[in-house]
């Protein structure tokens, strides 16, 4: 018994530390938005609607604790964030019905995003560089959300109709790159984030480390 609790603890320590990384916060919360962030103004959009869902329902994770039941909790807070995503929606489409519709039912998977966040704020969960807030982990991963798609939205444009900013570069137009534009080219596009922030991640670990011997 000692033993499986001892491997299971690690197996605990593993996850965690794969979790409390902002590695792990950019991808959890662009995954959702990948499939329609094929311009920089639909990736800015979907990224801001993703944001918005993830801090209101980061928000509201304690106080739905509080007055839900134990078996009443999913369902109620799966409701509230479904019907944020679909104010947002509402919200977008009043804004510009053109985004709304290119992004379609993709909307209202944001609350996905937002479900993940009340979870993990209930627990407590708080992961560098925010490490001692969970809400302040929340506002970090709407940012990176909302910038990563933007971003992602960008390059996409960029390589499949040579659009960038609103101008058209005759050259990428004329010889668009086939996955771009795809979700298997935003796929592509998000492990390249990733590795970029993985390898900041690991640049400022190995830092404190050298910092931390140096003083002793």
């Amino acid at each position: 018994m000692a033993l499986n609790e001892l491997i299971q603890r690690e197996q605990d320590e593993r996850v965690r530390a794969l979790t409390h990384t902002p590695t792990f916060l950019v991808v959890a919360g662009s995954l959702p938005g990948l499939f329609v962030a094929t311009s920089a103004v639909d990736g800015f959009a979907i990224g801001a609607v993703s944001a918005a869902s993830i801090l209101a329902m980061a928000i509201l994770a304690r106080p739905l604790r509080a007055v839900t039941g134990r078996f009443a909790y999913i369902p109620v807070t799966l409701t509230v964030s479904v019907t944020i995503a679909i104010l947002l929606g509402f919200a977008l489409r009043v804004i510009d019905p053109v985004v709304h519709e290119d992004l379609g039912i993709y909307v209202t998977l944001a609350a996905l995003n937002a479900m993940a966040m009340t979870f993990v704020s209930c627990d407590g969960f708080a992961a560098a560089p925010t490490a001692k807030s969970s809400l302040a982990t929340a506002l970090f991963a709407a940012v990176c959300t909302c910038a990563t798609l933007t971003f992602v939205g960008f390059i996409n444009g960029m390589f499949a109709t040579g659009q960038v900013f609103g101008l058209t570069m005759t050259e990428l137009a004329a010889t668009p790159i086939a996955i771009f534009g795809k979700p298997a080219g935003s796929l592509l596009i998000m492990a390249l984030v990733a590795t970029f922030v993985q390898s900041i991640e690991s640049a400022v670990a190995i830092s404190r480390k050298q910092s931390e011997g140096g003083e002793r």
